[in-house]
């Protein structure tokens, strides 16, 4: 009962100091029907559309976020690749090790889909999308995720609303930190 409740505020929630989400325009929103949470985010880099497009498909880079502590990436095909990493976090006041499988979709160079094929939430999928502007780019993403788990809702609504905008804030981070890594197949 208490495994999958762990593994989605560790999935959401970190122990790090993290950046001001306005410093990059970072909005996020969540909403719950029932027990699936519909969640969406914005935020604005200054990488071009190919150089978000490949940091969203960067799978090294996705080993630096909060927690993670592997993460293997195997490509299946030209777009799909799937992805199984484990995670580890410190939440209140325990300790946990959780593990999940996705399968991403790539649509070069427009955003990334993703679907939780096994692991501790019932369900987790949605879609980046990427969007050139005058400034770089802007990354969106929006989802669906489903707990598995008895801990009221009240209790779940508090993790799933402020540690979104947390790991949003680290996505961003890491998207700043690659404005000056040169992305060779880029044309743009």
């Amino acid at each position: 009962m208490m495994k999958p409740i762990l593994f989605l505020l560790l999935f959401m929630a970190g122990n790090t100091a993290w950046p001001d989400a306005q410093t990059n325009g970072l909005q996020v929103d969540v909403e719950r029907d029932g027990r699936v949470y519909a969640f969406s985010a914005s935020f604005n880099t200054p990488l071009t559309k190919c150089a978000a497009y490949r940091f969203l498909t960067d799978y090294e880079v996705a080993r630096k976020m909060p927690g993670v502590i592997e993460l293997l990436a195997n490509r299946q095909s030209d777009n799909k690749v799937k992805i199984d990493f484990t995670a580890e976090e410190s939440i209140l006041f325990f300790h946990v090790r959780l593990h999940s499988v996705m399968e991403n979709t790539e649509k070069p160079f427009d955003g990334v889909s993703f679907t939780q094929l096994s692991g501790d939430l019932k369900m987790f999928q949605g879609d980046w999308k990427v969007e050139q502007d005058l400034q770089g780019s802007t990354l969106r993403v929006k989802g669906l995720l489903e707990r598995d788990t008895r801990i009221p809702l009240f209790i779940v609504d508090y993790f799933v609303k402020n540690s979104l905008t947390k790991k949003f804030s680290a996505i961003a981070e890491l998207a700043e930190k690659q404005k000056d890594m040169p992305f060779t197949d880029c044309a743009d």
